[in-house]
């Protein structure tokens, strides 16, 4: 068992920077998020891939603190992973656990979420789905 109170002392947020994220930015395609999305896309429900989009587009953002982009990438991160707390073909329960981390994210970065974010967001939902699908969103 591991001492979670040490594990926080020993994290350094200030070490999280654009330099530090770019090991990582190829597991965040668009690709990657797209097939996701379009395969699984019907079983989450539009408003999760809604808010998943607005993050996507939220970490394209030059302005947007590496800190901000971390959680975004963790978020899209825990989504695109294969292996999940409660697994996503689970009736029912399957992508709740998704749709936490990805609303605990999109809460952590409201304050870059603008009208830009929501219009690619709802410009793609319609790409992958159709305009009657963005209708009714926010």
């Amino acid at each position: 068992m591991t001492n979670t109170s040490a594990t926080n002392e020993n994290f350094d947020k200030t070490k999280i920077n654009e330099t530090s994220l770019l090991p990582y930015r190829d597991k965040f395609s668009d690709s990657s998020l797209l097939l996701k999305l379009r395969n699984y896309g019907r079983d989450m429900g539009l408003t999760v891939i809604y808010n998943v989009l607005q993050l996507w587009y939220v970490m394209q953002k030059p302005e947007v603190p590496a800190k901000s982009k971390a959680v975004i990438m963790g978020a899209l991160g825990y989504l695109i992973a294969p292996l999940d707390f409660i697994p996503d073909l689970t009736p029912i329960l399957g992508y709740n656990d998704d749709a936490a981390a990805i609303l605990f994210a999109l809460y952590m970065v409201r304050q870059y979420v603008d009208d830009d974010v929501k219009t690619r967001a709802k410009d793609m939902l319609a790409k992958i789905f159709n305009e009657a699908a963005v209708k009714n969103l926010d």
